[in-house]
């Protein structure tokens, strides 16, 4: 058996705090630190797997999308754009206001919407919704 030093405990308490090149309060919990790096992680498959759009939506269309009542604003924007425009800013929000993560299930409809040849972003959004749910296993 061997014993760290009070001088090495303590590094290795901050480094086990740090996540994505941030060094987090300990206060938001393992949950928010997993939810923001599969959000981070999330835009960038999205980018490698040209699932990200190419172009972004006028003012007008995000507006009239913001106020849309059907599921993932598909009457407005595709579905990825929505993803990119609004979900992950949404999301970006709630994290940095420490606000409750809500419960979620997007990668559903992202299997209506997105072709399944798109398995590393329809992973990571069942990843997303499982931490939103409880589950950062």
């Amino acid at each position: 058996m061997f014993t760290l030093s009070p001088c090495y405990t303590a590094r290795l308490k901050i480094e086990a705090f740090m996540f994505c090149g941030d060094i987090v309060n300990q206060s938001k919990g393992m949950r928010y630190i997993a939810f923001k790096c599969a959000l981070e992680q999330l835009e960038t498959t999205m980018k490698e797997e040209g699932v990200w759009p190419s172009k972004t939506p006028s003012k007008q269309d995000l507006n009239r999308a913001m106020e849309s009542t059907v599921p993932f604003s598909v009457d407005c924007l595709t579905f990825e754009s929505w993803l990119a425009f609004i979900f992950i800013p949404k999301l970006r929000v709630l994290l940095s206001l420490e606000s409750p993560l809500p419960p979620m299930q997007i990668a559903p409809a992202a299997e209506v919407y997105l072709s399944s040849a798109k398995q590393r972003t329809l992973y990571q959004l069942q990843k997303i919704d499982d931490i939103a749910n409880g589950d950062i296993g």
